[in-house]
């Protein structure tokens, strides 16, 4: 027995329609395991890895207060190791998120880096690891390289912290 070709195509339709349901259901599920609710609030220890640039190789270490309001990602950030020594006057930098945005489960940041020879402007992909570390990339005017942000202490009402001994290195990246 033939098939019209009306019923094919509604057939053919189906299936189509079958197949991006699949799709959505699994890509809902991999938003949701990506640490997309988690709350970004709180002193983070980042961790960066030069991989390229005239950095590379060299290892930077700041503290970021991370702040999110309506949906938007804001921060403040100073130095506090350059290969693993207390900065110089001239390696002593500020860092600014001046925006950030989750998006398909990552969280980009945009920054500001302000004072001695590294000021410049550029962005971190991170992708959530677990509430307390966010892994991936940056990038910015001059060098770019591998990031961990390490949870040092999540916003009072939590009663949970985490020290400065338990922070994560790019050693891994």
């Amino acid at each position: 027995m033939r098939m019209r070709p009306v019923t094919a195509f509604l057939l053919a339709l189906a299936s189509v329609v079958m197949l991006l349901a699949g799709v959505a259901v699994i890509h809902s599920r991999f938003d949701a395991s990506t640490g997309a609710g988690i709350l970004l609030d709180g002193d983070w220890e980042l961790h960066h890895l030069v991989q390229w640039g005239p950095y590379k190789g060299w290892r930077f270490q700041y503290q970021l207060t991370l702040s999110e309001q309506d949906g938007r990602l804001y921060g403040e950030g100073v130095t506090l190791a350059v290969n693993d020594h207390s900065p110089g006057p001239r390696e002593q930098t500020s860092l600014q998120v001046v925006d950030g945005v989750r998006e398909h489960g990552q969280i980009i940041a945009w920054i500001f880096e302000r004072n001695g020879d590294r000021a410049g402007r550029g962005a971190i992909k991170w992708r959530v690891v677990d509430e307390h570390r966010l892994v991936g990339a940056f990038a910015t005017t001059f060098y770019r390289g591998a990031s961990v942000a390490q949870r040092i202490k999540v916003p009072s009402g939590s009663g949970k912290r985490v020290g400065h001994g338990q922070a994560a290195t790019c050693g891994g990246c």
